[in-house]
């Protein structure tokens, strides 16, 4: 019974305060008011609890010996009922409870409740010092301090007095009622007329006497008594009031039931009455408190993982993010975040607040808040303040730390403009995000920077650098953002630009300011610039602008063009194969992702991996050459077991962001099928991740060697649930009609080829019976390299199903597929087209007297 005392635990913990000889003392928490502020704790008198603790010691040992004989006696005359009434006391005690934090606060108990009780048939007398024992020890237990404990056991003894003043001798009257035989109409007048009132008194009484005490307490152990009195519940003091009042009622009137039914009673029978009924109350109490208690902890656990989901917190509004969580997961609290010092309380509520969170010199506080109407704060909302302190701490700290790195990295030290690396990753951040593709690059050279350095030095030199950099954040808006890519020459990105004869006004201006004197510690300097610029096509996106900046192996898996790619493997096959060969067996294989879109739904449905491999200049090899050369090395089925472990592992990522993206697509190379690695690879997947669908796509070597050679094994790769079967580049001399007829399967995607030439009345009729015989047999069509407004004009027009292509989206690195995955989601996202023709890059009309150079290759 002793540990079920602890329940009471559902308000705030109150176990320190001045043990062994009043040295602890209990803090709450407060928060700075309008017009001061308050103390950040609520400690206790040590020197005046201790007096008083030894006051109530001796006021509780006092009435022990004064009521002692009656109860020697009685446990003499009737000892099993002695026993019987202390098992119940202490059980009645166990569910008692704090109305307020505060370390000497009164407590709810069954006090008034057995007073009652024990006084009708007149056995007060008897068990009152065992009663003064029993509420003693438990108040000790659960304070965990002999001097709490005495204050606390005098405070709820306190209303007894009163109790005893105010029924006076009308628990005779009552007590002759259950023994005499009085007509069912007197006993209701009675129990009406005589009984309701006093009831009503002592309870409004006993809350009076409680709220005495409390200030009175308050005040002699040095307790602030305003920012005591808004620890209370008053919605919890009602609700137990009413609840304590009901209670003696339906006890009391149950002996009388009895009396009705004309059964009757004894004192014996009375009182084990009182005892069973007063038990059962106690233990509907103590269940619904622990009940509650474990649901406050669940959702206390419950806010905690939310704070972890929404890791890691985002650049802005961090203390926002924290806030909203934890105002969502805890009922009743009101989260926010202030500075230190500057929290304003309001009436009524009652406040706890964490440690100091130093955000870059300036110092905040967590602050719970709660009404006096509901619930008190719990030890576990200490908890979660606590961790939510130290988890914002951490992450403002991190992101200060990630925020300074990163603009050390993408800053130029010597101008302040952002280097040719963030110049390139914001292109390619624009290519995943830009809906409209309304971007343009505005390339500024300085001319003769070089004889500039050799005539006045290279601190003159790099004074004008400072400058121009200077004079091109004065006049680029706010949508630009300005790079050094090369020792002379500038970049600024203009995204969402309004025309194009903005952009051209824009240059021109940039050109004046920048072809103006400079003052240096030289003197003047003359110099000049020459501007071009470079715009986004509609049909291939942002490509052409990759290009342009120096990205040609970018560019050429993007456009499907391979002349600046390396195709051309016997160029120097034994340094190329051998990377490639290292890079697959050191597991350094990197992936792009092409998504392959439902047009239907408009949405993405699935993911073709691309294997990505560098040579030793930086340059990526050709996918088809990785593939193929992997085949010959005999590393074809190590080359799919890396693709696929980085893809499932990526397509994991990118579910926790949208759950309904789970096909992920991979071309065969042949040589996997013979391998049993293959097979079980597939199998585990199937077993672990059963929601993922792996598409195979069968390209030329990998459909032969399928269709000669491996019919068990083609068999038993279609025999599983997670595998779907494809054709690649269907409509080439490989995928015959046999090919087609023989393999179970799920798609086949056509050759870019096929849509090519959309200006063929005989491709458009072909491909429209294609779709057709397709839909009938439930094959998917997938249309492969569709990069122009043309093509997907075609695709509408034919009601085709599924497309890929530069039009909808190129080939990106898991990281730029997040990008895209957290900004659109899965949604197409098609931009509207630019007019056809739109000039990749020229200089302004109206550049007069400036020399329109070509774009030089940059250094990297």
């Amino acid at each position: 019974m002793a540990a079920t005392q602890r329940e009471q635990q559902d308000t705030e913990s109150s176990d320190s305060a001045a043990q062994r000889g009043g040295s602890r003392q209990r803090r709450t928490a407060t928060v700075a008011s309008g017009s001061g502020a308050t103390p950040d704790t609520t400690p206790l008198a040590p020197t005046r609890t201790t007096i008083l603790a030894a006051v109530c010691l001796a006021i509780l040992a006092a009435l022990f010996a004064y009521y002692f004989p009656g109860l020697s006696g009685y446990a003499r005359q009737d000892t099993f009922s002695a026993i019987l009434e202390a098992a119940s006391f202490i059980i009645c005690m166990a569910y008692s409870t704090e109305l307020t934090s505060i370390a000497v606060a009164s407590r709810h108990t069954a006090i008034p409740l057995l007073t009652i009780m024990l006084i009708i048939p007149g056995e007060f007398n008897h068990v009152f010092s065992l009663l003064i024992l029993v509420t003693l020890i438990c108040s000790a237990i659960s304070a965990n301090s002999l001097a709490i404990g005495s204050i606390r056991a005098c405070t709820a003894l306190a209303p007894i007095p009163l109790i005893l003043q105010i029924l006076g001798s009308q628990p005779q009257h009552l007590h002759r009622i259950f023994h005499l035989s009085i007509p069912r109409a007197d006993t209701l007048q009675y129990l009406l007329a005589e009984w309701l009132g006093p009831l009503v008194a002592v309870t409004m009484a006993v809350l009076l006497v409680r709220l005495i005490c409390d200030l009175a307490l308050f005040l002699f152990c040095g307790v602030p008594v305003r920012a005591s009195l808004r620890e209370y519940s008053i919605t919890r003091i009602a609700v137990l009031a009413v609840t304590d009042f009901i209670a003696i009622v339906v006890t009391i009137w149950l002996p009388a039931v009895m009396e009705f039914s004309n059964t009757r009673t004894s004192d014996n029978a009375i009182l084990l009455l009182f005892a069973v009924s007063l038990d059962v109350y106690a233990l509907i109490l103590m269940s619904f408190y622990a009940i509650r208690r474990i649901m406050r902890s669940e959702n206390s656990l419950r806010c905690l993982a939310a704070i972890g989901d929404c890791l890691p917190l985002p650049n802005d509004r961090q203390q926002d993010v924290i806030a909203d969580v934890i105002t969502r997961s805890l009922p009743n609290i009101r989260c926010f975040i202030m500075p230190a010092g500057q929290v304003e309380t309001r009436p009524w509520h009652s406040y706890r607040q964490s440690q100091h969170i130093d955000n870059q010199g300036r110092q905040y506080v967590i602050v719970f808040e709660r009404s006096m109407l509901n619930r008190p704060f719990l030890p576990a909302d200490a908890e979660v303040l606590a961790s939510a302190a130290s988890i914002l701490n951490e992450e403002l700290r991190v992101h200060h730390e990630v925020n300074t790195l990163r603009s050390e990295s993408e800053t130029d030290p010597l101008t302040g403009a952002y280097t040719y690396q963030s110049f390139i990753a914001y292109l390619r951040s624009l290519q995943t995000e830009s809906a409209d593709n309304r971007v343009a690059v505005i390339y500024l050279d300085i001319d003769q920077l070089r004889r500039i350095n050799e005539r006045y030095g290279r601190l003159i030199g790099n004074t004008v650098l400072r400058a121009t950099a200077d004079r091109i954040r004065s006049i680029i808006p706010e949508n630009t953002s300005v790079s050094r890519i090369s020792g002379n020459e500038f970049a600024v990105v203009v995204n969402g630009y309004e025309s194009q004869e903005s952009v051209e006004n824009l240059a021109d201006r940039l050109r004046s300011a920048t072809s103006l004197p400079i003052q240096t510690d030289g003197g003047a300097i003359s110099v000049a610039s020459t501007i071009s610029m470079s715009f986004a096509s509609a049909g291939e996106r942002l490509t052409p602008l990759l290009s342009d900046a120096g990205l040609q192996d970018y560019a050429g898996i993007d456009s499907q063009d391979g002349t600046d790619t390396i195709k051309q493997a016997g160029k120097n096959p034994l340094t190329v194969s051998d990377i490639l060969k290292s890079a697959i067996k050191s597991n350094h294989v990197s992936l792009l992702y092409q998504p392959l879109f439902s047009l239907r739904h408009r949405t993405m449905s699935a993911l073709t991996m691309i294997p990505l491999i560098a040579d030793d200049t930086g340059r990526r090899l050709d996918p088809d050459f990785i593939v193929s050369e992997a085949r010959r090395l005999n590393l074809g089925c190590e080359l799919t077991l890396d693709m696929l472990a980085i893809g499932v592992h990526d397509l994991l990522e990118f579910r926790k962001i949208t759950p309904q993206l789970h096909v992920i697509t991979l071309t065969l190379n042949g040589s996997e099928l013979g391998d049993s690695r293959f097979y079980e690879h597939l199998e585990m997947l199937n077993a672990r991740h059963p929601d993922i669908t792996i598409c195979l796509e069968f390209g030329e070597t990998a459909l032969n060697t399928a269709k000669d050679e491996f019919d068990n094994e083609l068999e038993e790769l279609t025999s599983m649930s997670n595998v779907d079967i494809a054709i690649a580049r269907a409509g080439t001399t490989y995928s015959e009609i046999s090919a087609i007829a023989n393999i179970p399967l799920n798609t086949i995607k056509f050759d870019p080829t096929m849509i090519s030439d959309y200006r063929n009345p005989r491709v458009v009729k072909l491909v429209k019976r294609a779709i057709q015989i397709a839909e009938d047999d439930g094959i998917h069509l997938v249309f492969d390299g569709v990069n122009t407004p043309e093509q997907t004009a075609l695709l509408n027009d034919i009601g085709a199903h599924n497309a890929q292509g530069n039009m909808y989206a190129s080939a990106m690195t898991a990281s730029e597929i997040r990008m895209r995955l957290e900004t659109m989601g899965l949604a197409l996202g098609t931009p509207e087209p630019m007019p056809v023709g739109t000039p990749a890059r020229h200089t302004p009309a109206n550049a007069t007297g400036v020399e329109a150079l070509s774009k030089p290759e940059f250094d990297r």
